[in-house]
């Protein structure tokens, strides 16, 4: 009898869960109908170098997805070039209509896609912004701006922190930055004085080195002896040809990487890098702008 009764009560439960459903559903829909969407440009796949000083050698390449419904329906793509003076001198922020896109192809998901592809050259045409007057710390940006069937305009002033990571990266702006022109590197011995201030290495971090198109360089500290806490240095070498052209270094990360730092010397004898606690979440790698001899 006890299994009958709580088997009515529930039914009776849901008749009157089935029952408040049927009565809102006015007021839902009234609300969804005056209701309206926006859209996303969803990243697929972009790139856009950092370039140097005085050259216009960098490329802006980008496929995209539209996300959107029929109440902001697409039908044409506006994208901008930028230059966003960042160093405080003549002639400041400027931007201008490169071109617009309006003819799509179909996506996996069969929604309405396209790529795009510009450089330095054409950012600058529109924005009406000489070569010379680029320097070190200067940006080149593209913007994407969405148009609807009905005139209203999606692009970065719309986003939200949900759109611009995750499954939509619809950032709807990309961003070069302006660098010292690099130099060459001093050919010999450099030195990289490893740190971990707790003793037991780095935990999976570790430095990876590029010296022209040869195969990276992997160092790390890996003392891992102890006796915990105490501060372990150890002092790792590379050698860098005669004749190389470039040299990147990066700082891949670990595990407790806020104790990890780490310098970095020259043949010559001069600290190129000074980078840490925490090096993989500091944005300077070389600065080429230091006035020294590399």
């Amino acid at each position: 009898m006890r299994i009958k009764n709580i088997s009515y009560t529930v039914l009776a439960a849901l008749a009157l869960i089935f029952q408040g459903c049927t009565e809102d559903e006015t007021v839902i829909t009234e609300v969804l109908a005056d209701t309206t969407r926006g859209a996303a440009l969803r990243t697929l796949d972009s790139s856009f170098p950092d370039v140097a000083e005085g050259s216009t050698e960098s490329t802006f390449t980008g496929t995209f997805e539209i996300q959107s419904d029929e109440s902001a329906a697409i039908t044409s793509v506006n994208v901008y070039g930028e230059f966003i003076d960042n160093t405080g001198d003549s002639p400041g922020d400027a931007s201008g209509l490169i071109g617009t896109v309006s003819t799509f192809n179909d996506t996996e998901f069969g929604l309405q896609g396209f790529s795009y592809t510009t450089g330095v050259t054409e950012i600058l045409g529109a924005a009406g912004v000489a070569l010379d007057a680029v320097e070190p710390g200067d940006q080149y940006r593209v913007r994407f701006e969405l148009v609807a069937a009905d005139g209203r305009t999606f692009s970065f002033g719309q986003n939200t922190g949900t759109l611009t990571g995750g499954y939509f990266r619809s950032p709807f702006q990309f961003t070069s930055n302006v660098i010292c022109a690099p130099l060459v590197p001093t050919s010999g011995t450099w030195t990289v004085v490893a740190v971990d201030s707790y003793g037991d290495g780095w935990n999976g971090g570790n430095l990876s080195i590029t010296i022209d198109d040869n195969d990276p360089i992997t160092l790390a500290n890996t003392d891992g002896g102890g006796p915990y806490p105490a501060e372990v240095s150890q002092d790792l070498t590379f050698e860098v040809p005669a004749g190389a052209q470039s040299i990147q270094i990066v700082y891949n990360g670990g595990s407790f990487d806020e104790e990890v730092t780490f310098q970095v010397i020259s043949a010559n004898g001069n600290t190129i890098l000074d980078l840490g606690p925490e090096p993989a979440t500091s944005t300077g790698l070389i600065d080429y702008c230091l006035d020294l001899e590399l």
